[in-house]
């Protein structure tokens, strides 16, 4: 009888050493949170991070809970169905997400201390970033509803109409410390070769930190429902 080889062929044995090798990992690698009163005694948090894929393999990241937490690690409240911007990122990419909301039954803004994340992400199988390209962007100072206002121009570079751009910008100190983001999209089709305007600002950020705001980082991205 011939003895059967227990030696894997090379392409199936390259093939395991590959699957061993992926590494589908997201970070936060930045965040901010603060709270206040308004002038109807509501309290509000704005809570925004960076997400980071540090692993080897482009991911697909998708709903983003946040949790606003007191002092003790009590949950005051909770916010889920966040999106991140983009949801698409290759290896060392990053994407936005942010927040702002009331805290029901806090009325304290000294009581809310810190927000923790959970976040669900895979390897992503083909999916496109559809990243938009954007150009002329300026900020400054809002008023006393929106305190910070991002503008500028998101050009479709993708070679497909686009029926709905996201658009994210990271709000940054001197020190490159992360002060919050504003997130909205240009909800009219933009054609491939064409540009839109737009302008950010919601959500609402601490009015504290308008005046820290030293540099941008906007990204934008053409969303799909996937089919």
């Amino acid at each position: 009888m011939e003895e059967q080889s227990t030696e894997k062929e090379p392409d199936a044995a390259q093939e395991e050493k590959k699957e061993e090798n992926v590494i589908a990992a997201v970070e936060i690698a930045d965040q901010t949170d603060g709270a206040w009163v308004d002038s109807i005694d509501s309290l509000w948090v704005h809570s925004a991070a960076v997400l980071e894929n540090t692993g080897n393999v482009p991911v697909v990241i998708g709903e983003v809970q946040m949790n606003f937490m007191n002092g003790e690690g009590s949950v005051l409240g909770t916010d889920a169905m966040n999106s991140a911007t983009p949801e698409v990122l290759k290896p060392g990419e990053t994407a936005f997400v942010s927040q702002t909301t009331t805290l029901d039954g806090v009325t304290d803004p000294e009581e809310f201390d810190h927000t923790t994340y959970n976040f669900e992400y895979r390897e992503a199988f083909g999916e496109d970033a559809n990243l938009m390209e954007t150009k002329s962007v300026q900020h400054g100072p809002g008023d006393e509803y929106n305190p910070y206002r991002v503008t500028g121009i998101v050009e479709n570079a993708t070679g497909d109409v686009q029926e709905d751009i996201r658009i994210a910008a990271g709000l940054y100190a001197e020190d490159g410390s992360l002060l919050g983001v504003l997130t909205d999209s240009v909800s009219v089709s933009v054609n491939a070769g064409s540009e839109a305007g737009f302008e950010l600002t919601y959500p609402e950020i601490p009015a504290e930190n308008a005046g820290k705001v030293k540099d941008v980082e906007v990204k934008a991205y053409g969303w799909d429902w996937g089919f």
